[in-house]
């Protein structure tokens, strides 16, 4: 397989990632007296960072651009707000093991920086060691971030990574996680009570999204486990319902492309714990 495939294939494994616009994420415990004079008085925020850089010397498309969008939470619980900023500043890190397995994640200072010079320092290289070679041209890595549903209990995110350093393709690595008001990043089993029923109504969603007949998954194309399709790595409450992702390579070839699956709440409201079912002020 392709270097950049398994490359690719590792960026989605390890996910359930010149001019500079960002503030710094690091993010330190917070003690209980600045949490009863400022989280509690302000509600949990996610303010929009900004971070664009290119590298020095760029020509028609032999360039490397590097414009990434995230969240900085403020405000709100403690435990949540640091939550949501440590996973972010993971997701921000993770970007780099695409080019550097090896990479050093626990590099202290400015998540965003940090995983942009290591994305320019990995092209300068490449033009170092292979000044002709068309693999030079259009390297690029994009992030970009949305708040899909936020309400008193729990945030759901959507961050996506676009990006091209070489080989036949680029990659584009969709993540959706939900946390709830501890700042626990929620699994399915956390949110539903019945994974049996769940998976037969995704599998029947995927069959109408994708325009399947009713042969097997994988007589069509699709990988599964014991016969089942596997619950996406990525999923998410949203204001509508269930949102759940399949990256490509996940339970398919990267020809066919990612799938993406909404299940409404009236039809999963039934196996949905108390808990995360949307209450009438917040839909």
């Amino acid at each position: 397989m392709h270097k950049y495939s398994i490359a690719l294939l590792a960026l989605v494994s390890s996910i359930l990632f010149s001019c500079r616009q960002s503030s710094p994420e690091t993010t330190k415990p917070t003690t209980k007296a600045e949490e009863t004079s400022a989280g509690r008085e302000q509600a949990l925020t996610l303010r929009s960072q900004r971070l664009q850089r290119q590298y020095d010397f760029c020509k028609a498309d032999t360039c490397a651009k590097v414009e990434f969008q995230y969240f900085m939470a403020q405000g709100g619980p403690a435990p949540q707000r640091d939550s949501l900023n440590q996973y972010i500043r993971r997701y921000l890190l993770r970007q780099q093991l695409t080019n550097n397995p090896d990479a050093d994640l626990t590099k202290q200072g400015n998540a965003a920086e940090i995983t942009a010079e290591e994305f320019l320092k990995q092209y300068a290289q490449s033009r170092k060691e292979f000044p002709g070679a068309a693999t030079n041209i259009g390297w690029q890595l994009t992030i970009s971030s949305e708040v899909l549903y936020q309400t008193p209990v729990l945030v759901s995110l959507k961050m996506n990574a676009v990006g091209y350093s070489g080989g036949a393709h680029g990659y584009d690595v969709t993540t959706l996680q939900s946390f709830d008001s501890t700042g626990h990043t929620l699994r399915l089993t956390d949110m539903v009570t019945d994974t049996v029923e769940l998976r037969n109504l995704i599998e029947q969603e995927f069959r109408k999204v994708r325009k399947l007949s009713a042969k097997s998954f994988e007589q069509q194309g699709f990988y599964t486990q014991a016969g089942k399709l596997p619950f996406p790595e990525n999923l998410a409450l949203t204001k509508e319902g269930l949102r759940l992702y399949y990256n490509a390579y996940e339970v398919n070839a990267y020809a066919f492309g990612p799938t993406e699956l909404l299940l409404p709440y009236a039809q999963i409201k039934s196996h949905l714990k108390p808990a995360y079912l949307p209450k009438a002020g917040n839909r």
